[in-house]
This record gives C-alpha cells, structure tokens and sequence, in this order.
C-alpha cells in the first residue's frame, strides 16, 4: 500500500504515459462481458483497466429516468475480487470510481490498486478524505470542475500532506467535437498545479490523445469496448480493441518523439555540415587567397567562419586539392586562434 505523503504511483519525472481502458459500464451486467474486456485492453496495450463502482440507491433516487438502467449495470460484491484477480493475471492495474463508502471498502477488503473521483464528485469531501486515509493512488477528473474548485482539491491534499494523485483534463460532453477539447488546459495545469496531469478523452477516434501526450499528459483514458454496441450508453465513444491498440502504438512512438535532447549525432556533424577545404594543390609558402578555399562537406576542417581569418595566411606545408584547411598547415601565431577571455 503506498503511503500518505509519498510520491507513489504517480512520479512526474516518469517517462511511461500511463494509458487507462475505461470499461465502465460497458460489461452490460454481465460478468463473463467484464472479464473478456479486461483480457482485450491488457492484450492492446493498457496499463489500468478501469471500472464504475457505483450503486444506483446512492445516485440517484428511485424516480430518476436512469435509475434502472444504473441498477442494471451495478457491480455486485462478489464481482470485485473475480476481476481484481483477473487484472492481476493478465498484468494490468484494477482501478474503479470511488462514489459510495459500501463498494469503496469492497474494494479495499480485495486490494484494488487505486481510486478514481469522477468530476462530479469532486466536492464529496468525506470520500476525498477517506481515501487520504487509504493512501492509495487518487486520479481525479476535472470535467464539472472549476478550476477555484481544482485548486482548493489541490491546496487541500497538500496541506493533508497527500501527493499520491494526479489530475485528469476533461470535457464532459459525449462525444466531444475537437473544437471543444481544449487541450490547451494540459500544459496550462501542469504549470500551475503540483502534481501529474493526464486527459480523459471522450472524443471519437484516437488523435485528441496523440496529441495531448505531445502537449504532456503524463496519463490517458479513453473508454473501451469489445464490439462498440451494447446497453452501456458509453459504447458509442468507445474505442474497440483494435483503435486502442493503434492508440496505445501512437502513443509510445510519440512519448520517443517529444524527448528533449539537443545534442546532434557526431556522425550527422561530419557528415553533413560543411568545412573549409582547399580548391587547388599549393605549395609551401604560398599565400592562401579567397579563390584557394571553397566550403564542402564533411565537417573534418575549419569551419567556415574561420575563412576570413585563413585568407593572407602563408602555407608551412604542401597540401593537395579538397584537403581540409587546419591551423597546423599554417604560418599563424597561436594567440591569434585562441579564443579572447572576457576581461
């Protein structure tokens, strides 16, 4: 179990991008549905395979439109430590919203790894605090947020000496129009907030993770689902098994792409620039002159800024066409090649 005040699960510094399937409801009721879903993400390439752990008399009162529906995609008890160990076998992490105190200590009797606050929930402040207490990883979503919201959550962890979370940019629209993503918001939060931020993506296709990963998003969810039809309402803006794949493929290829290193290859250097080297054949003692010196490839002489300070110089040495122009082949004094120290 982490522990409160530790780093945890979530480092900034780490290089992997951690990629969520959000299965929530999309198992339809069914078990078996559940389980052949938490083998279809691990095999495309998931980290975190994430669940909805709610109960519909704890959502929504029995005259709510949708509380039949919820009823019927309630996770019972026994489900939990099934799928926990499902999750286990196959090497990817059981996650699930934390939305009541019944299903959270269920999955804390079965040892789920960590927790996710929906955005709804983000002011349930007696569930914040008791998975401060937990200790677990804590990813919050902050789609209903405002941001006066996401800073008192943050300000809050902080002064309870809680740094195991991260923070998830989201837009709660289903599907989300790319003119309304705002990706924009995941470097805008990463620079004002102290802790990982990630995208939860409820676009259709795969480019608005592609590129929030480029923008930083340290972690991405995107709903999964077996076939992209079925009673979950979520399986409309679900990525089937072989989208996430090429997602998850995309994703790693563009965590190799924006690495920053501003050192070119030495063979690149030699290869491709271009040096001062001699157009004729000239002998000792002559004097080198503009018409003497053309500027080539490879890099393996002086470089080219250095052609005024070579042209009226005289040759200690012959030297055939294309050599390369060096210091040691000419009558020039030392202190003249040097570089000047600052005064």
């Amino acid at each position: 179990m982490q522990h409160v005040g530790s780093p945890g699960a979530f480092d900034s510094k780490r290089a992997k991008v951690t990629i969520i399937a959000e299965v929530g409801s999309n198992h339809d009721g069914d078990l078996n549905r559940a389980l052949a879903h938490i083998d279809a993400a691990a095999e495309a390439g998931a980290d975190v395979v994430k669940f909805q752990s709610f109960l519909a008399d704890d959502l929504v009162s029995t005259e709510d439109s949708n509380y039949s529906m919820l009823k019927r995609f309630e996770m019972p008890r026994r489900w939990y430590p099934v799928l926990i160990k499902r999750c286990a076998k196959r090497r990817v992490r059981f996650l699930s919203t934390a939305t009541n105190f019944t299903t959270l200590s269920w999955m804390e009797e079965y040892g789920a790894w960590g927790y996710k606050v929906a955005s709804a929930n983000i002011t349930h402040e007696p569930m914040i605090e008791r998975l401060v207490e937990i200790g677990k990883p804590v990813i919050f979503s902050l789609g209903l947020a405002t941001f006066d919201e996401v800073k008192h959550l943050t300000q809050s962890l902080a002064d309870r000496e809680f740094r195991n979370f991260a923070v998830l940019h989201c837009v709660s629209r289903y599907p989300t129009p790319p003119e309304a993503l705002c990706l924009g918001n995941i470097p805008m939060l990463a620079g004002r907030l102290d802790c990982p931020v990630g995208f939860s993506d409820h676009s259709l296709g795969i480019e608005a993770p592609i590129a929030a990963v480029a923008l930083g998003a340290k972690i991405i969810e995107k709903h999964f689902s077996l076939t992209g039809n079925g009673l979950s309402p979520d399986h409309v803006v679900a990525l089937r098994p072989s989208e996430f794949s090429e997602m998850c493929v995309a994703i790693r290829k563009t965590e190799l792409s924006i690495a920053a290193h501003f050192e070119p290859n030495p063979r690149e250097i030699h290869d491709m620039r271009r040096s001062l080297h001699f157009v004729r054949a000239m002998k000792a003692g002559e004097i080198v002159a503009e018409k003497d010196i053309k500027v080539i490839r490879p890099e393996d002489g002086l470089l080219p800024r250095e052609l005024n300070r070579v042209i009226g110089l005289r040759l200690l040495k012959n030297v055939s066409a294309n050599t390369p122009v060096v210091w040691e082949m000419l009558d020039v004094e030392l202190s003249e090649i040097m570089p000047k120290e600052n005064c």
